[in-house]
């Protein structure tokens, strides 16, 4: 009788001799190293696409500045997602020269609040700004798991908190802003025929969503100071496992066994 047991996978060939795998190792280590240098790999402060996280124990992490522990995930997407976006920049900065006017405002510098309040250095990088529409758009790069979710659910929700913070900074502008964006773009796929777009008008309970957030991110500085002084443990934060722990850059699921640095990333065990 056939044994049921699957059979183990096969092992990825990276070349077709000895000499070629092990160039492609040397190749894949220059991408891996550049992709730990870069900007985004490196910032100290968090931008907009990281305040709404859901998980406390990710979002203090990362404001206390403790070094980054996940070796699960590959840089690829990473580095994909940043060509893509420099492409994206440049077509529509062409687009604004072909219609011979200003429609399009790519890659612009926002920052949602001024003076003394939880989001002060918080700035970041809006993607797009649509003049007509008075729209502010997010491009999205997605693998196909990604992709379904944002169909299904909707964008998640830092990603909500994100566009509402562009927005608040596009505001600050003197920009009119009635709706944000999301695109999304099959970033796995042969064509752009999956892109999906999610489209939402602002209404008042965006801004209350922000008014929470900054409450939120209030009580996260004061567990980063408790993290940075030592008065308190990575572990004493809660934490929330719906928030994609794959991604988290304190994930590391030895923790769960030899009660190491970072995050198991389960918080029903933690």
């Amino acid at each position: 009788m056939a044994s049921r047991v699957p059979a183990a996978p096969t092992p990825l060939l990276s070349g077709n001799t000895a000499w070629a795998q092990a160039y492609s190792a040397t190749i894949r280590k220059v991408f891996h190293t550049h992709a730990s240098r870069a900007d985004r790999s490196l910032q100290r402060h968090l931008g907009p696409s990281e305040i709404g996280h859901l998980c406390d124990r990710q979002v203090v992490g990362k404001l206390a500045g403790l070094p980054r522990l996940n070796h699960v995930t590959d840089p690829w997407p990473s580095i994909r997602g940043t060509a893509l976006h420099a492409w994206a920049e440049e077509a529509f900065r062409a687009e604004n020269e072909r219609l011979g006017r200003i429609r399009w405002v790519p890659e612009r510098k926002v920052e949602p609040f001024e003076g003394d309040t939880p989001f002060q250095t918080h700035r970041g990088t809006a993607d797009l700004y649509d003049a007509d529409e008075f729209a502010v758009d997010d491009h999205k790069f997605l693998g196909k798991t990604s992709m379904e979710k944002v169909r299904k659910n909707g964008p998640p929700r830092h990603y909500i908190v994100q566009l509402m913070l562009y927005a608040l900074g596009y505001m600050r502008l003197g920009l009119p802003v009635t709706r944000w964006v999301l695109l999304a773009y099959p970033a796995t796929e042969a064509s752009l025929d999956g892109m999906f777009v999610w489209e939402h008008q602002i209404t008042q309970a965006d801004f209350d969503l922000i008014e929470q957030v900054k409450v939120e991110l209030a009580q996260r500085k004061q567990w980063a100071v408790a993290l940075i002084t030592g008065a308190a443990q990575l572990r004493d934060i809660p934490a929330d496992s719906h928030d994609e722990c794959h991604f988290c850059p304190l994930y590391r699921p030895q923790t769960a066994h030899d009660n190491g640095p970072g995050c198991p990333g389960d918080a029903r065990r933690v």
